[in-house]
């Protein structure tokens, strides 16, 4: 994406803000790291957005085997994580132009009309700064948990955003589907944004499919600039092929950095075609990593956290 390009609707444009959106992931821990202060140094340095992740519970025993598993057990990243509303409501008050959102949310596990509630709550009291990243779940043990089925929850995906999308602009709403059903009701309290843009966050061919059809945007998994160049190639034509305009369309991924880490790398998202990049500092590994060691990132001290934060925001954070 050029400077110059027209942004997607939900990335906003405004005098002396960044021409390549950056923003940056929350820490999963450690827990004395206040989602506020974090926020505050964050919209301080020129970051665009800060995002969290969700896994509301994980069981001790993974039975089936995942890319994510190290020894048996899924790493600290997936094990420590705060609500991911409860942390972004912090964020908001402590902040007045930073946007924030999900990179995932694990919707499917949720109750569309509470879901609907908290995030139109959000979004109208941090006055439309709310982006939600949309995920349906993958961790099968997980979903169990919840008493959600994995073979459905792509569908119960779609219906839930296209369910919660008509709550935020209704004033009176009743949803009839196969997975999400309630008759005529108020569920009053209105959104900031007419409605909160959805970002789907589904990756692979199916996940491109869906974002096409029915979200606001596109959360790829995956931070290869030859990749990313030729799924959102894709991406473009499917939104093509189902009447919605690529360029309204924006498309966030996220890597995995460090002080050391070449700004070019960064750019060469952009270049490939990524509207925003989150970075992840200190948290998350890659699917390499995992696989050949080590296993795990452990959290960095407070300290440590905002040193590093100061230090890739003048990297890669750019007006």
């Amino acid at each position: 994406m050029s400077d110059s390009a027209a942004r997607p609707s939900e990335i906003r444009s405004s005098a002396g803000s960044p021409a390549r959106p950056v923003g940056v992931l929350c820490p999963a821990g450690p827990e004395d790291v206040l989602p506020s202060d974090y926020a505050r140094k964050a919209e301080a340095l020129g970051f665009e957005s800060i995002w969290v992740g969700e896994h509301p519970a994980v069981p001790v025993q993974i039975e089936r085997d995942y890319v994510q598993l190290v020894d048996g057990h899924l790493p600290y990243f997936y094990t420590n994580l705060a609500d991911p509303w409860m942390t972004l409501a912090h964020a908001a008050g402590a902040t007045t132009t930073i946007r924030f959102g999900t990179a995932v949310g694990l919707v499917t596990l949720r109750h569309p009309l509470l879901l609907a509630k908290i995030l139109a709550t959000l979004d109208r009291q941090s006055r439309g700064r709310l982006v939600v990243g949309a995920g349906a779940a993958w961790l099968i043990e997980e979903m169990e948990l919840f008493g959600v089925e994995f073979a459905t929850r792509f569908e119960r995906l779609e219906e839930m955003v296209a369910a919660m999308r008509r709550i935020w602009t209704e004033d009176v709403v009743e949803f009839h589907g196969k997975h999400v059903d309630f008759p005529p009701l108020y569920c009053r309290y209105p959104s900031w944004q007419k409605p909160i843009p959805v970002l789907c966050g589904v990756h692979g061919p199916r996940g491109m499919k869906m974002a096409a059809r029915w979200a606001d945007g596109w959360i790829p998994i995956g931070a290869d600039p030859e990749i990313l160049a030729r799924d959102v190639k894709r991406y473009h034509t499917l939104c093509e092929e189902a009447g919605r305009d690529p360029a309204a369309m924006s498309v966030t991924t996220m890597a995995a950095v460090d002080e050391t880490t070449d700004p070019a790398f960064v750019r060469s998202l952009f270049e490939a075609g990524a509207n925003r990049v989150i970075l992840a500092i200190g948290t998350v590994t890659t699917t390499r990593t995992v696989r050949e060691g080590p296993g795990d990132v452990h959290p960095l001290s407070p300290e440590r956290y905002a040193r590093t934060l100061e230090s890739v925001a003048a990297r890669f954070v750019t007006a």
